[in-house]
Order: structure tokens, then sequence, then C-alpha cells
């Protein structure tokens, strides 16, 4: 048999078949390399959470111990008022008790103590001390206790005097500032 026509190639596919399967194939590829930039870009997230995670735990850190030293650096502070108005108040004490003093009476010895006084020295006469000195002491102690002795080679009497005040008076002067 023989035919006046030449037999057609046929192809495999259809040209609307492949037209459909080169579609289905770029998006098919679209999607994957758009899940695989998607997975990529989730595990360089991940590494870039660990940093700043570990970056907040060692800022933490230093938080803390800034902190720490913030108190300490407040204590040292309120320390430091503190010693400060105590040295005022002992100068302003001391220069106090030396205004106390008359000039016919020397001071060889002064201990200062939060509740006592013991004042060493040299006065002209006894009276001269119980005049001019101990009313002044008795108005600020509780308790007064002076003992003379006569220094013949100085022609004057040697005293020792020993003043202390209270713990309820200090309570109530403490009070009363």
């Amino acid at each position: 048999m023989y035919s006046y026509k030449s037999p057609r190639h046929k192809p495999l596919f259809s040209k609307d078949s492949l037209l459909w399967m080169i579609f289905v194939g770029v998006v098919s590829a679209a999607l994957l390399s758009f899940g695989l930039y998607l997975f990529i870009a989730s595990l360089q997230e991940k590494e870039k959470l660990k940093k700043v995670e570990s970056s907040n735990a060692v800022l933490s850190k230093s938080v803390s111990e800034y902190e720490k030293e913030m108190k300490i650096l407040k204590m040292k502070q309120a320390l430091d008022y503190e010693v400060k108005t105590s040295n005022k108040l002992l100068k302003n004490s001391i220069k106090n008790l030396f205004d106390l003093v008359p000039d016919q009476i020397v001071l060889t010895k002064v201990v200062m103590q939060k509740d006592l006084l013991d004042i060493e020295g040299m006065t002209p006469t006894k009276d001269a001390y119980k005049l001019l000195l101990e009313p002044p002491l008795k108005s600020i102690f509780n308790e007064s206790k002076v003992n003379f002795v006569l220094n013949p080679s100085a022609g004057k009497y040697e005293f020792k005097s020993i003043n202390t005040i209270t713990a309820k008076e200090q309570e109530s002067n403490s009070g009363k500032k």
C-alpha cells in the first residue's frame, strides 16, 4: 500500500500540553526556590536571634554588676556624708568646748567621746574652775566630777574633770534636734 501523502510526524505531547507542562514546571521551580529562600532566611534569623540572646545575657549581667556597683557607691556616698556630718559636728563641739574654757584655765588633755568628756588641766584656784568652767559643763552634762591636786612648783591646781551624759539625756537631746 502506498499513499500519496507522506506520514506526518506526530509529537509525543501536543503544543497545549507542552505549554501547560512548562508552566507547571516553572511555577513548581519558583515555589521550590521560594521555599528554599525562606528556609535559609529562617536559619539566618535563628542565628541572629541566638547572637542577640547571648549579647542580651552579657548586657543583663553587666547591668546587674553596674546596679551592684551603684548600690555600693550609694552606700559609700551615704557613709561619706555621715562622716562629713559627724566631723563637722565634732569640729563644732571642739570649738564650743574651747570657747567655754576661760583664759585663766590651761587644758593639758581633752578626751571627747560620744557620752563622755575627760578634761585635764591647770587652774590658778579651785574657785576659778568652779565659777568659770564648771557651770557650763554642768549645763551640758548630767554628771560632772572634778578632782584637784595642788602643784607646789607651779603654784597652781591640776584638775581632772570627768563629765558624762546618761543614755536618757542623749535620747532627749537627739529628739530635740
